[in-house]
C-alpha cells in the first residue's frame, strides 16, 4: 500500500492482492522502519459500524477507515476510488483519497499483473 501525503490530504493506492487482503482480513497496515528502534505505519480498516470515511493519527500510527458497505461496493465495481473532506475542527479539511493503483510507464521492469492496468488510461501516468 503506497502513501502520498500533503498538505491537508492523505492518499493512499492498493494494488490487486493489497485488496484482496482487506476484503478477507479487513485490514491492511503497512509499516516503515526507521532507524533508531523508530517506525511509521498506515493502516487501512473496514468497518460495518462507521457510516463515514475517517482518520486518526495516534503515535506512530496513522489509521484510515472506510465503512464495510462503501468499501466492498467499492471493490466489486470499476470504481477507482474513495474520497471524502473530514472537516478537523480548523478552517482546514482533510482530504482522503483511497484508491486502486495502476501501473507506472516509467517503469518498464516493474511487474505489472498486480495492478489495476483495466483501469488505467492507455498512458499511464509518469510516477
Amino acid at each position: 500500500m503506497k502513501i502520498r501525503c500533503e498538505q491537508d490530504s492523505i492518499r493512499l493506492r492498493l494494488r490487486k492482492s493489497e485488496l484482496g487482503q482487506l476484503r478477507n482480513e479487513h485490514k491492511l497496515s503497512t509499516t516503515v522502519h526507521i532507524p533508531g528502534g523508530k517506525s511509521l505505519v498506515w493502516e487501512l480498516v473496514l468497518d460495518d459500524t462507521s457510516s463515514d470515511i475517517t482518520a486518526d493519527l495516534e503515535s506512530h500510527v496513522l489509521k484510515v477507515v472506510l465503512p464495510l458497505k462503501d468499501a466492498m461496493q467499492w471493490m466489486d465495481t470499476e470504481t477507482v476510488g474513495l474520497e471524502a473532506f473530514v472537516p478537523n475542527g480548523t478552517p482546514h479539511q482533510l482530504h482522503l483519497l483511497v484508491e486502486k493503483d495502476f501501473p507506472c510507464k516509467d517503469r518498464p521492469e516493474e511487474d505489472k499483473l498486480d495492478f489495476f492496468t483495466e483501469l488505467a488510461a492507455t498512458q499511464p501516468p509518469l510516477c
